[in-house]
């Protein structure tokens, strides 16, 4: 670093008790495959490589993530030099000192003004600001991205934000905003993990923000007594006519586990409304008082992972939670049931 070292810098150095002379660069990249991951700042200072992110409140993510990041520099990167891990903010969450600890990063609070000349001077710090501003407020917990985000909580429980990138196969940017908005609705916590807080709470949140009612497009009164038999012959009949279909709800729960049955209403997707509605609609009997059949538009693709049990398409098990969970309280013992089944809580 040049004599002519910000007053700001000097004084973090000090603080951090690093050499002046020492080299320093904003927004150090580490390269892992074809994705570039960035630390606010990477100090060579003698023998030591030190790596400093900056914080506002320093988090249990903050210290998860510098920490994962760390084991990724690669061999040839790191040289002889050891690793110095410090996370530099304006405030400490009370529940991270211990995490920290065991962890080896360092932690460290500097004044608010000291702080804030620092980010303005770290274009990365300023770059994530604005991009939590755009994405935090729109995220709904059901959307596509944020669901998978969700699933992978479910089943996985990563250890940090990183891990569940990751794991869901959705960005580092997406999957911390999205584990920051369930976090902020208090619906995660960290505990050797990142896991779900109460499932009621999520549940109610789903049904709430995407109920299912909401893509009902029929609502079909056929001949058939009972919902089992609506299901068998309507998915012979659409198999042999090469018709997408996927049942949902109840109708598929019941093949993974559900105790539910729901044997006056069936439940089923059709992802080519427009081209397949009138061969549903063959199934029709105004006269009759059989078993309702309740026709869906899907919101998203929910044929790429549905599975088939004898003859019968049903949606996968994370989209029959969501649609399940849709349901309100109709839904919410087979939802519960599901929750067990994909992992213990």
């Amino acid at each position: 670093m040049n004599e002519n070292i910000d007053k700001c810098y000097q004084f973090l150095f000090e603080k951090l008790g690093i050499e002046k002379d020492a080299n320093i660069a904003k927004d150090y990249k580490i390269t892992v495959g074809d994705r570039e991951l960035l630390i606010d700042l990477g100090i060579e200072s003698g023998n030591a490589l030190i790596l400093v992110e900056l914080k506002q409140r320093i988090s249990e993510d903050v210290i998860y993530r510098i920490y994962s990041i760390s084991h990724l520099i690669s061999q040839e990167s790191k040289g002889k030099r050891r690793v110095r891990l410090i996370c530099v903010g304006k405030s400490l969450k009370y529940s991270t000192e211990f995490l920290s600890q065991r962890l080896g990063v360092e932690t460290f609070i500097i004044p608010a003004k000291i702080y804030d000349c620092i980010r303005s001077q770290n274009r990365k710090l300023d770059e994530n600001i604005a991009s939590e501003q755009r994405t935090y407020a729109p995220i709904k917990i059901t959307k596509e991205k944020a669901w998978k985000v969700i699933r992978c909580i479910l089943q996985e429980k990563p250890v940090n934000i990183l891990e569940l990138s990751k794991l869901s196969g959705i960005s580092y940017a997406w999957s911390n905003a999205i584990y920051h908005k369930l976090l902020n609705s208090d619906l995660i916590y960290l505990d050797l993990g990142i896991k779900i807080k109460d499932i009621d709470r999520l549940l109610n949140a789903v049904s709430w923000e995407r109920p299912l009612d909401g893509l009902l497009v029929d609502s079909i009164n056929t001949y058939f007594r009972t919902a089992s038999e609506c299901i068998n012959e309507i998915s012979l009949n659409l198999n042999k006519q090469g018709i997408d279909y996927a049942f949902t709800a109840h109708s598929s729960a019941i093949y993974y586990g559900s105790s539910i049955i729901r044997d006056d209403t069936a439940y089923i997707y059709l992802p080519n409304l427009s081209k397949d509605r009138g061969f549903i609609k063959s199934f029709s009997q105004n006269n009759v008082k059989g078993c309702r059949l309740k026709v869906y538009s899907p919101d998203r693709n929910i044929m790429e992972k549905s599975e088939i049990f004898s003859g019968v398409r049903v949606v996968d098990i994370y989209q029959n939670l969501l649609d399940l969970a849709g349901l309100g309280i109709d839904g919410r013992i087979s939802s519960k049931e599901l929750v067990n089944k994909i992992a213990r809580y």
